[in-house]
């Protein structure tokens, strides 16, 4: 069955709407629930990464609370003047000023640029553009009320047509409400964090993660990858911590599980608390390093996270492997190749690190040319944003520019198929319809894949690794589809 059945940070305020350019058995299970925030993993995380952008550290929390109302009455498709756009991003502000680190969600300023140059250049079909700014506060205590105010926002006071998201925070009750407004979402991919897991996808039929990849979908690269490259084999014991948030939950029942029993690969299970907001109580920063001991405990060889923040669980994980002289063997999505990332690790802990994404600038040191189309993508985002304005240096410049820039182009490439009409039925159809065609600024080669059945649209997934000769990880395999 189908899928389908933005110089001020806060310029504007909240809900301000501009035209832009104006401005087997079950495994053994460790559940981990004493005192401590979730979130504060992601301050710590974000003091470590210093300058580094939030989301490329490891931001994120998964929401999937109670439902929020539903954002309005049917939706109210335009086909005439400016086309409202919901513009969301995450105000880390609050965050970054208790670390000591000038880091603000940078997405608004980049996905503006990009609006701009399609409203320069007369709009689509004739229609400029009109966006709509709310931002959601990092270190707010309830996500899900804070998220439900913005749907009302976006679907009451307003009539966006579709809404582009920085997707710092997942939280899966927004995408419920703007799926019952009809209004689809354009998750900006968060270097690649998953957006829940098939069936997440299926329930929202308006969330398109434009760079990203499902859980269910990640547990099969890295699963099914590692099992070919031989890192895996019959006897191995995967010590797999997890939020246990329900796609996560789902993923490891419904995928990492029987494709685990297939191979003889035992599971070891440790659970932490689903995040629903800055107020939540989870395992503390001690709690995720005294993990090590209690895999090393019980003879697991490996490890992986099923959770929004990879990134920043394993830097934790890994200080408390290394204080037990202990170095099992991590199967990430991606391994922490960016040489900033690089030197805030161990170096034995590095050595056995097999990264099994699809995000070349992140899953690799140096990363190899990209092909010719995917070169020419990238120079016309990165024009487009320095021509606004935009100081545009570092790496972590350039992926924050990237994700934006994918976003607003995947979003007008929609609109013009869809003959400049929004809402779930007319835009997702219309995105849809690209198939292959959208060329990625972020992915392994620029290929992405959307359809019916397909609305995360990362294709490629290679093995990544640890080279002792260039103390450097490097691709070991050609791209290949996740399957």
């Amino acid at each position: 069955m189908p899928i389908r059945d933005r110089a001020q940070h806060l310029a504007g305020g909240p809900g301000r709407s501009h035209e832009v350019g104006q401005r087997g058995d079950d495994p053994p299970v460790l559940r981990l629930r004493e005192s401590g925030s979730m979130m504060r993993i992601r301050k710590t995380v974000l003091a470590v990464c210093g300058a580094a952008v939030l989301a490329a550290c490891g931001g994120g929390s998964g929401g999937s609370g109670k439902e929020p109302k539903a954002g309005g009455s049917d939706f109210k498709l335009t086909t005439s003047g400016p086309i409202e756009i919901g513009m969301l991003i995450t105000d880390t502000r609050a965050e970054t000023a208790r670390n000591g680190v000038g880091t603000v969600s940078p997405y608004r300023d980049a996905a503006h640029a990009m609006f701009d140059k399609i409203n320069a250049g007369g709009g689509i079909n004739g229609r400029k553009i009109k966006v709509v700014d709310e931002a959601v506060d990092f270190s707010a205590p309830n996500h899900d009320t804070t998220f439900e105010g913005i749907c009302q926002r976006f679907t009451k006071d307003n009539n966006v047509q579709a809404v582009v998201y920085d997707g710092i925070i997942y939280n899966e009750s927004f995408n419920n409400c703007l799926t019952k407004a009809g209004v689809p979402t354009l998750y900006m991919g968060q270097t690649g964090s998953p957006v829940g897991d098939d069936k997440s996808l299926k329930d929202g039929p308006g969330v398109i993660a434009v760079n990203a990849v499902s859980a269910t979908r990640r547990v099969e690269s890295i699963m099914n990858k590692a099992i070919a490259a031989k890192y895996l084999r019959s006897g191995s014991r995967i010590g797999v911590v997890i939020e246990d948030c329900p796609y996560n939950e789902r993923a490891y029942d419904k995928t990492l599980k029987p494709i685990a029993d297939k191979g003889g690969i035992a599971l070891v299970k440790a659970e932490l608390k689903c995040a629903h907001g800055y107020a939540d109580n989870g395992p503390n920063l001690a709690m995720i390093q005294s993990l090590a001991l209690k895999f090393k405990s019980q003879n697991v060889d490996s490890v992986m996270f099923l959770t929004l923040y990879e990134n920043g669980l394993i830097y934790y994980f890994a200080q408390g492997a290394h204080a037990q002289k202990w170095s099992p063997q991590y199967l990430l999505f991606h391994s922490q190749g960016g040489a900033d990332n690089m030197k805030i690790f161990p170096a034995e802990q590095l050595t056995s690190m097999r990264g099994f994404g699809g995000f070349p600038g992140i899953d690799v040191t140096e990363p190899p040319a990209p092909p010719a189309a995917q070169a020419a993508v990238r120079d016309g985002c990165l024009a487009d944003a320095r021509t606004a304005g935009l100081a545009v240096q570092k790496t972590s410049d350039q992926i924050t520019v990237f994700q934006a820039c994918d976003a607003v182009r995947l979003l007008q490439q929609g609109l013009t198929k869809s003959g400049g009409l929004g809402g779930t039925e007319k835009l997702v159809a219309g995105i849809e319809t690209i198939g292959t065609g959208f060329v990625s600024a972020l992915t392994l080669n620029g290929a992405t894949k959307f359809g019916p059945d397909r609305h995360d649209g990362m294709e490629l997934t290679a093995v990544s690794t640890f080279d002792t000769g260039c103390k450097c990880f490097k691709y070991a395999t050609s791209p290949e589809p996740i399957k």
